[in-house]
């Protein structure tokens, strides 16, 4: 046997093209030298639980059902983590368990296990819900039935519930969560529902709610925001759908942030993307009159879709007395347009930023020219010394090492990671002016298609660092 077939690292790679057991098994009967690194590929990839759980000692199964009175080693049981598409017949045992505190299913997309996978999560959660006094935490994914939904809508004690099951979540189920009194954490799809469609009560309605993860349309936010009373609300993430065909608008749902999270709001993230079809035709080279804060070239070639699909720097102008907010990102295609001035606004509005996000340019298309200048990462310097990480299209055309240099320094900045993307690759001279503006920057990331300019600011950088 040739030396290099005794390395375990060279086998692991080999063995990893073997995908029946079958084969791996044979191998490590072979020789000694092969048994471990071929059982550890076999342990790898398992076709069931069943290997598993026949290690546990004492543990009975009878015609393929588990015995619970056997199980009394999942009786301390915190977590649950559970695809029941493979594992559904663990249910009875695990849902014994009565210090379960956080449950997580996977009930998949099948439509052909749809009601045996259905049937299995209510009365799973259905037990845990009756065995366990511990049991504050549900998170749920895929084509969920209506029972067990209807088995959600009871669990009044639940304080984190993360309902990814699209289309599933019907109206009733949602007005029920809403009155959950110790409900911190929420995490739901509503694009399906109808703002008319939602039933809130007016006496309790998101009473304790402090994160919200919520994916929809404009407007069913903008209600449920309204409806909340909740004044503790510190994280807000919202993915927006159908803006673009639709007459939905950004103005009620900013107007609702503003108005139910004013004090309390830390982290924000508003993500929306359009499809390539639905982004800007003409070339929007700005004009003269392009100038003032409200004008959007974006806007005058947004031939087929809704011309308030956009998101816009005057849509946060609502937001200007969130003194502190800690996180902004604005995940958005194209990303949102923003000037020299309007980072002035940021650093006056949002003194206490750690994170800062807006956006990236998707593409080398010269219709989305970034507007910010090294100048306006100057008054991010200045003003954000709490910013930790930045990302931001930028215009560095035309960034000489004479104008680099001649920023001021800032040895009181915080920040340690810096995201830039622009039409145009870097040169030299903006490790210059990232040294003076940012001198503790451990990581410099920039736009796809230029990793080799990138990677040379990096190193120059890090020589000014250094030097």
């Amino acid at each position: 046997m040739h030396q290099a077939l005794l390395i375990d690292e060279i086998l692991e790679v080999i063995f990893g093209y073997c995908t029946e057991s079958c084969t791996l098994s044979r191998a490590g009967r072979t020789c000694q030298a092969w048994k471990d690194p071929a059982l550890d590929r076999v342990w790898w990839r398992l076709a069931s639980f069943k290997p598993l759980l026949d290690l546990i000692p004492g543990l009975l199964c009878v015609n393929g059902v588990y015995d619970e009175k056997s199980a009394s080693c999942f009786k301390r049981l915190a977590i649950a983590r559970l695809s029941l598409t493979n594992c559904h017949t663990l249910c009875p045992i695990i849902s014994s368990a009565e210090a379960l505190q956080t449950v997580e299913l996977d009930l998949g997309f099948s439509t052909v296990a749809f009601k045996t996978v259905n049937r299995a999560a209510s009365d799973f959660i259905s037990t845990v819900d009756r065995v366990s006094s511990c049991f504050t935490s549900l998170s749920l994914r895929g084509i969920a039935s209506g029972q067990v939904m209807n088995s959600v809508g009871h669990i009044s004690r639940l304080e984190a519930l993360h309902l990814r099951v699209g289309t599933s979540l019907p109206a009733e189920t949602l007005a029920a969560i809403s009155t959950f009194p110790c409900l911190r954490k929420l995490e739901i799809h509503t694009s399906h529902i109808r703002p008319e469609d939602f039933r809130f009560s007016s006496s309790v309605c998101f009473p304790s709610l402090e994160s919200l993860d919520i994916r929809g349309r404009t407007n069913s936010i903008e209600k449920l925001l309204q409806s909340m009373q909740s004044d503790s609300l510190a994280v807000l993430r919202i993915d927006i759908e159908f803006l673009v065909s639709t007459d939905d608008t950004w103005d009620g749902l900013f107007t609702a942030i503003k108005e139910k999270t004013h004090a309390s709001l830390l982290q924000l993230t508003i993500e929306h993307h359009m499809d390539t079809q639905d982004l800007p035709l003409e070339d929007d080279t700005p004009s003269s009159s392009d100038t003032t804060p409200t004008s959007n070239p974006y806007i005058n070639n947004l031939l087929r879709t809704n011309p308030n699909a956009l998101l816009n720097f005057e849509h946060l102008h609502s937001l200007s007395n969130h003194r502190e907010l800690r996180q902004i990102v604005l995940e958005t295609t194209p990303p949102i347009l923003v000037r020299d001035l309007d980072l002035e606004h940021i650093v006056r509005w949002w003194p206490k930023l750690q994170h800062l996000d807006l956006g990236s340019v998707p593409t080398f298309d010269p219709r989305w020219m970034p507007k910010p200048t090294p100048a306006g990462l100057a008054v991010l310097s200045l003003g954000l010394s709490a910013l930790e990480t930045l990302v931001i299209p930028v215009d560095i055309a035309g960034l000489t090492s004479d104008a680099a240099t001649k920023f001021a320094k800032n040895p009181n900045s915080s920040l340690q990671c810096i995201t830039l993307t622009a039409l145009t690759p870097p040169q030299q001279s903006l490790a210059h002016c990232l040294n003076h503006l940012f001198p503790s920057v451990l990581e410099i990331h920039g736009t796809l298609g230029h990793e080799e300019h990138w990677d040379s600011v990096q190193n120059h950088y890090r020589l000014l660092q250094a030097s």
